[in-house]
């Protein structure tokens, strides 16, 4: 399964209170899939700015709305909430049929537990449970993790 497909199945999979999705919670989210799922040849992540990061996550978001798989939504920042288009859903009917059922559940649970969290319990969950990813954080995490 590429990388890509799992990125695009993530962004949409539905889960109550959860219907556009934040780059924070996109990359924390397939933090948490990588090292909780573990699908083979996934992204890699480092400890930067907010905890784990993968830049490549961030090209391949660009190819999926280059490809209008997804489409961006104005914060009213400086960035964008991600959305699935009808292409991208007729695309995941492809997608569902060659993918793990243990990897559709795993990505399930990631996205409800994401989905129930404000953006600063979801940093809090993941700095609490990977201190190793948080060494180049900007965040104070003596406050955070309290």
């Amino acid at each position: 399964m590429r990388k890509k497909d799992i990125l695009l199945y993530f962004i949409y999979v539905p889960v109550e209170k959860l219907e556009l999705i934040s780059p924070i919670q996109i990359m924390k989210g397939l933090f948490l899939i990588k090292q909780e799922v573990k699908p083979e040849d996934f992204y890699e992540f480092e400890p930067y700015l907010y905890g784990p990061c993968s830049f490549e996550v961030y090209q391949d978001l660009e190819f999926l709305t280059e490809e209008r798989l997804i489409t961006t939504i104005p914060s009213g920042g400086r960035w964008f909430y991600y959305k699935i288009t009808p292409l991208g859903k007729n695309k995941i009917k492809d997608i569902s049929k060659t993918m793990d059922e243990k990897l559709a559940q795993g990505i399930l649970e990631i996205k409800k537990l994401i989905a129930g969290k404000s953006v600063f319990e979801l940093l809090q969950y993941v700095y609490s449970k990977y201190p190793e990813y948080t060494k180049n954080s900007i965040i104070n995490l003596e406050a955070l993790i309290k």
